[in-house]
């Protein structure tokens, strides 16, 4: 009877370590780092980047506009020399590199420099269009992320609110604030972000 109780206890006990860990394990393998995303050194499509690296720790990697390179990852960031791209990005692995916004944030010849990494090897894709919050709904779907274009919708409101702030303590006008759920233009006014600095 004292066998019967304790392989009942164990068979309890494992079953409940088995449904506690699921959703983690669940939620982990689908956060591992599949995607390598790039951006330019502008403050929308780095702050889309941030975001995805926030909600799925997929690290990306900025091109400013004379040709360095800067890597974050989830806890590190570190500036990357140009002639070491291709063994920084070989190294990562990823499954796929992910260039967001058009030719404005990176250059045809920026993207021309990663097809040199490895082209055969490592798809490329290139996402851009007119409104920053349906892109964040494509790379929701393409990443599977699933909160991505609500959370960098907040973010953006937050952004242009501290933007706004900054510009006018005292009221902050209208054509500058983004409320949540509206179209996020990707406009050529596009401003460059602060240069990330090297670790």
């Amino acid at each position: 009877m004292l066998k019967k109780i304790s392989l009942v206890a164990v068979f309890l006990a494992v079953t409940a370590v088995s449904l506690h860990a699921a959703p983690w394990m669940s939620h982990n393998s689908r956060r591992a780092p599949k995607s390598l995303i790039v951006v330019g050194n502008y403050k929308t499509p780095r702050l889309m980047a941030a975001t995805i690296l926030g909600l799925t720790n997929q690290p990306y990697i900025v091109v400013t506009n004379d040709g360095r390179y800067f890597a974050f990852l989830p806890k590190a960031k570190q500036e990357i020399p140009a002639d070491k791209i291709d063994v920084y990005i070989n190294r990562l692995n990823p499954k796929r590199i992910v260039i967001i916004g058009d030719e404005r944030f990176v250059t045809r010849a920026q993207e021309e420099q990663l097809r040199k990494v490895n082209l055969l090897r490592i798809p490329m894709i290139r996402i851009y269009g007119g409104d920053w919050g349906r892109i964040a709904e494509e790379l929701d779907d393409m990443l599977n992320i699933g909160n991505l274009a609500r959370e960098f919708r907040r973010n953006y409101y937050d952004l242009s609110m501290s933007d706004a702030r900054l510009r006018n303590p005292a009221a902050a006008p209208e054509e500058n604030q983004v409320k949540n759920g509206e179209d996020i233009p990707a406009g050529s006014e596009e401003v460059p972000a602060s240069e990330p600095e090297a670790l």
